[in-house]
């Protein structure tokens, strides 16, 4: 992350600067009118948490696992999912991972599986 971006409070993504907020940029929390809206919406974490306790140090789970069988296909959900991801992530809760190597947590692309960080 440099100076002119910051992750957003709701999906955790970094978002950029831009000179319309030049007033009230370090008041901006939200990359989107999506984020503002759905902020305290759809939080996985404790689920996330909760089902990564269950298993053994340094065991992944695959984000769909946190959701009920019947929405584990719903894409909209799946997003809430690693929404959460993200944000436990730059809290250095939990690791995000693709063939078992950390990645950003802001940019990754493709499918994720979630681990608990070391040590904790």
């Amino acid at each position: 992350m440099n100076l002119q971006s910051k992750p957003c409070e709701s999906c955790g993504r970094d978002f950029e600067y831009r000179k319309k907020w030049a007033k009230n940029w370090n008041e901006i929390k939200y990359c989107s009118d999506e984020c503002r809206k759905n902020k305290n919406k759809f939080d996985y974490s404790k689920p996330i948490i909760d089902l990564l306790n269950t298993r053994s140090s340094g065991a992944t789970i695959c984000p769909s696992e946190v959701l009920p069988q019947d929405l584990k296909s719903d894409a909209t959900y799946m997003e809430h999912v690693r929404r959460s991801a993200r944000l436990l992530a730059a809290d250095n809760q939990i690791e995000i991972t693709q063939s078992g190597r950390a990645v950003d947590p802001t940019s990754f692309r493709g499918p994720i599986r979630l681990r608990l960080k070391k040590g904790l």
